[in-house]
């Protein structure tokens, strides 16, 4: 999972931000479909998502290895659609196609 993202901060660049661009696209703000980006249209989340479920089993800790599931994805399930309805709006076409290409791999996050 940290292999995710790492790869995101990489990939990204300057693109990345632990804060959702909703006022508006910066001039230099580029769509990144490389890299972990072509695998996973949220690279960190998945990745996250994939250490939080990992750590848990490795503890051989079941209550959390639950709990760790579900909150981390109920933040994504909520912060996903927040951040591709910005992500349409300053990319367009452009986001339309990655998103039809690239899943989120996130179970049951379209």
């Amino acid at each position: 999972g940290e292999v995710f993202r790492k790869g995101a901060l990489y990939c990204a660049k300057h693109n990345f931000t632990h804060q959702i661009e909703d006022r508006g696209k910066r001039e230099e703000h580029r769509l990144v479909t490389t890299g972990v980006y072509a695998f996973s249209r949220h690279p960190g989340y998945f990745g996250w998502f994939v250490w939080s479920i990992s750590s848990q089993l490795l503890l051989c800790n079941p209550l959390s290895l639950v709990l760790f599931a579900r909150v981390s994805w109920q933040f994504f399930r909520e912060r996903i659609p927040y951040e591709e309805y910005h992500l349409e709006r300053f990319f367009g076409g452009q986001w339309r196609d990655f998103k039809r290409r690239v899943p989120t791999r996130i179970p049951f996050i379209e």
